[in-house]
């Protein structure tokens, strides 16, 4: 009886979400209710209530569930090694950039001025977070550099590059940003001149 009880909570929670993302698509976040949120999604109130503790604990909700699965996509090269030479990497082993194509539309629509939360700061935080949790970089002996730095820059870097990517219309196949990904991570530049 429990299994078939969690199922349903579930099933209910996915609809939720979805109903949300679909009026997400049509509006912007101030200007959805829970009403219309339950009403389309053919529940009660007492099933939202009983799933979410507000409109934002949704958006929150679905955000983590996007980020994690981008966390799942920086992690799928890695899955089966404990040392990353960046330099012999299978660009086809990348599949983040795949992931971002494939989901277009939602991440149009989370970079949008549809929610009211900073995605692109969020999106850069997780990256942040599964660097300096995740990976232990080898500095060159003697490097002053702190890693949290490393990360952080990196991490940054890479979000900065995909919200762009996405923002332009995904101009260049997802192959060719992996490659570029991992050009950025193993270039170094000790000079460089100012321009006129």
């Amino acid at each position: 009886m429990k299994e078939f009880v969690d199922k349903r909570i579930q099933r209910s929670k996915a609809a939720l979400k979805q109903t949300f993302l679909q009026l997400l698509y049509e509006k912007k976040f101030d200007q959805i209710s829970i009403s219309e949120i339950v009403r389309k999604a053919q529940y009660n109130r007492g099933t939202f209530y009983a799933n979410f503790n507000s409109k934002e604990d949704l958006l929150n909700e679905v955000i983590q569930d996007v980020l994690e699965e981008m966390l799942q996509q920086i992690r799928n090269p890695y899955k089966s090694v404990k040392k990353v030479n960046l330099k012999e990497m299978h660009i086809e082993d990348i599949t983040l950039f795949d992931y971002f194509k494939e989901n277009e539309k939602l991440f149009k629509l989370l970079l949008s001025d549809h929610i009211s939360v900073d995605f692109r700061y969020k999106m850069a935080k997780a990256i942040e977070v599964i660097f300096i949790e995740e990976y232990d970089y080898e500095l060159e002996e003697g490097s002053q550099l702190n890693p949290k730095w490393l990360y952080i820059y990196r991490a940054h870097g890479i979000a900065g590059l995909i919200i762009r990517w996405i923002e332009e219309d995904f101009p260049s196949s997802p192959q060719y940003m992996a490659k570029q990904i991992v050009e950025l991570m193993l270039i170094s530049t000790e000079v460089f001149n100012v321009r006129d």
